[in-house]
């Protein structure tokens, strides 16, 4: 507005000295006119920045009105999402009270349940274990229902999953539970672990058909028939040495070893697990000597494996038993003797020096001789490993009697093959 007017004075000012020295009629149109020409540009210019007002204030409004309309917007979302929030945390601390409230339940239920029996016991906590891993199918589920976009379909799903997985969870827990007790109450059976569902071991060790000959088993019956007794029987032994060998039968070739040892070294020694079986409890060797009996525990186990204190203990529990179930042992010093092919935890080692059970680290020399030379009254009898009478056959060197390596030997010094292999043996 001030440009107008001081362009218009301006104007004004340079036309009025040229209108007061004009008198003519021409000078009054000129002044006329330019003072038209000035009031024209006037009005036009104001009229001009009216408008650009009007519209500046327009938009100005426009402006402020979506700005308080954002604003409105935004403290109303902001208040809803406070509202939902607080909506969740309410619900979060409702089910962390409900599932406190519900584990403390479960562990009373739990007491009572072991307070009934251990398989009630058992049952009830693999049904736990499979609910807890549950709680995390059913925590993704409920992240899905109360996302900012549910997903309600999705949350059934992983709830029908997570049902299923808790039974095949409840089940395996079950079921590793009744091995674990298995091999608490028999632990022997951890020598039939890696054998049980290998179709080549043999696992049978109670001789069939006991009135046949067991040579038959490892030669063909053309070699049966066409060999002479001492050539067949030895061919049978070499065959049955180098054939495949189950854990178990290594095993038990383990503690005749030990038993070799000891009845070298002038021990009687009754191969009690190998007769007993299962029903060994735990005493594969009972060596007398004099006056004092060693229960041996043997334990043939590859190299990586480690014996853990569980073994040590059985073994202690069984030697204290033993005195206290046979009168015969009352004047006799029993002592436990662990022995094993590979190493103890350093529990199972500290266990064994506090209980007195003397630890033999000692592997096995398979070259050692297996046929035995036994003496029975007037008759001089041999075994072969695989006749069933083998392990209830004991060695007294100082009755003659003694271990050789091939059947040549045994017939050299007079021995023979008993021709019944089920014959009793002293």
């Amino acid at each position: 507005m001030r440009h107008r007017s001081l362009v218009a004075v301006i104007l004004f000012s340079w036309c009025a000295p040229a209108f007061a020295r004009s008198s003519d009629s021409g000078g009054l149109v000129l002044f006329l006119g330019i003072g038209a020409i000035v009031g024209m540009y006037w009005l036009f210019s104001t009229m001009v920045a009216n408008a650009v007002e009007r519209r500046m204030t327009k938009r100005m409004h426009e402006i402020e009105t979506k700005e308080r309309t954002e604003r409105t917007e935004t403290a109303k979302f902001a208040e809803q999402e406070r509202s939902r929030m607080a909506k969740l945390a309410e619900q979060e601390r409702a089910h962390n009270t409900a599932l406190f409230n519900q584990r403390k339940t479960e562990l009373t239920a739990l007491t009572a349940a072991f307070n009934v029996n251990y398989i009630t016991g058992r049952t009830w906590l693999a049904n736990f274990i499979a609910e807890a891993f549950q709680a995390t199918d059913e925590a993704s589920a409920r992240a899905l229902e109360l996302k900012k976009n549910p997903a309600h379909k999705a949350a059934d799903e992983v709830r029908r999953i997570g049902r299923e997985k808790k039974d095949m969870t409840q089940r395996l827990k079950h079921l590793e539970y009744v091995l674990k007790t298995y091999h608490e109450y028999y632990p022997v059976l951890e020598q039939y672990h890696d054998d049980i569902l290998n179709e080549d071991a043999t696992l049978n060790l109670d001789d069939e058909d006991a009135e046949s000959d067991h040579v038959s088993r490892y030669i063909s019956q053309q070699e049966y028939d066409r060999l002479k007794p001492l050539e067949r029987n030895q061919l049978a032994l070499e065959k049955w040495k180098a054939r495949p060998k189950s854990s178990v039968e290594i095993g038990r070739m383990y503690e005749r070893y030990l038993g070799y040892l000891y009845e070298c070294d002038g021990w009687t020694v009754t191969y009690f697990g190998a007769n007993e079986g299962l029903e060994d409890m735990g005493r594969d060797l009972l060596c007398i000597k004099g006056s004092t009996m060693h229960v041996v525990q043997a334990k043939y186990w590859a190299k990586h494996k480690t014996l853990h204190e569980k073994h040590i203990f059985q073994l202690y529990g069984t030697t204290i038993l033993l005195p206290l179930t046979r009168a015969d042992l009352k004047n006799i010093r029993v002592k436990p003797v662990f022995a094993a092919t590979t190493k103890l935890s350093p529990t199972a080692e500290f266990a064994a020096k506090q209980l007195g059970v003397e630890v033999r680290n000692l592997d096995m020399n398979k070259n050692y001789p297996l046929i035995k030379c036994n003496v029975n009254g007037k008759s001089k009898i041999y075994h072969l490993p695989f006749d069933q009478q083998y392990d209830r056959v004991r060695i007294d060197p100082s009755r003659g009697e003694t271990y050789v390596q091939t059947v040549q030997e045994a017939e050299k010094l007079g021995f023979r093959r008993a021709m019944r292999h089920t014959a009793s043996a002293a």
